[in-house]
């Protein structure tokens, strides 16, 4: 009967899994414990070599590393997350706003200066995995969509672009980023917009790095296609899908993906 049954409930979701690379830090135990009272299961290294195992054993979902001690050592490291798109890095230790910028052009999602406190990164690692689930679960309902724009297609279900038929390498932030700009596509798109969209309402710090970020997909977009332009920059306001996008009026946005 009816009676005795006990209404259905979706399990848990598992804790997100952060990976600490600090090497030689005595803060490394204090922003240890902040992400696991933030909510996270956390595995810390001091041994920038065994970066590649983690990745592959532990499967995090951010990777913090702190490049105050090992700099430039660290470099190749860096590249190496970088060639994992579904994990998002946060660096430590860009003092300058040149080296912050320098840090986000190799295609790092978040630079801190080297005084950021353990809660600090805690909240910003908290913010980028909570976005990248509720993305998920959105996608998960909602009607996938294959967006084509002339030589360009965006596959919203697989989150996928690709380039006269070859897929970028996008990182999850460049793609949600471009995705959005593609929503309105003949409109322009504020820095403010893509902002909260991407990072949320209570994101804090300076506003190019979204410049930054759609900077790195627009040379990966031309790699393919080197004489189409890709997005315009409006000066002072944001961004918009370029006019090559339409200059045949191939725009087609279907309501879901065919086989």
């Amino acid at each position: 009967s009816r009676r005795g049954r006990r209404p259905f409930v979706s399990p848990p979701a598992a804790p997100p899994r952060a990976l600490l690379v600090f090497p030689h830090r005595s803060d490394r135990p204090t922003t240890e414990n902040a992400l696991s009272l933030a909510g996270f299961t956390v595995r810390a290294t001091d041994d920038l070599t065994t970066l590649d195992a983690l990745l592959d054993s532990f499967e995090p979902e951010v990777v913090v590393i702190d490049t105050r001690e090992a700099h430039p050592s660290a470099e190749p490291f860096v590249e190496t997350i970088k060639r994992r798109p579904d994990v998002y890095s946060i660096v430590v230790g860009a003092d300058s706003r040149e080296q912050r910028l320098s840090a986000l052009e190799r295609g790092n999602d978040d630079v801190v200066s080297s005084e950021v406190t353990p809660e600090e990164i805690a909240l910003r690692c908290r913010s980028m995995v909570m976005r990248a689930r509720r993305h998920r679960a959105v996608e998960e309902v909602s009607t996938s969509k294959n967006l084509v724009f002339g030589p360009l297609s965006i596959d919203t279900g697989r989150r996928e672009i690709k380039v006269n038929g070859h897929l970028i390498a996008a990182t999850r932030l460049e793609y949600d980023l471009f995705a959005r700009l593609c929503e309105t596509p003949f409109e322009v798109t504020s820095r403010a917009a893509l902002i909260e969209s991407v990072w949320g309402p209570n994101w804090y710090g300076d506003t190019h790095v979204v410049d930054v970020h759609l900077s790195n997909l627009r040379r990966k977009l031309r790699h393919r296609a080197s004489d189409v332009q890709f997005m315009h920059t409006v000066r002072g306001v944001g961004f918009r899908l370029s006019d090559d996008m339409f200059a045949n009026r191939r725009l087609r946005p279907l309501a879901a993906r065919s086989a």
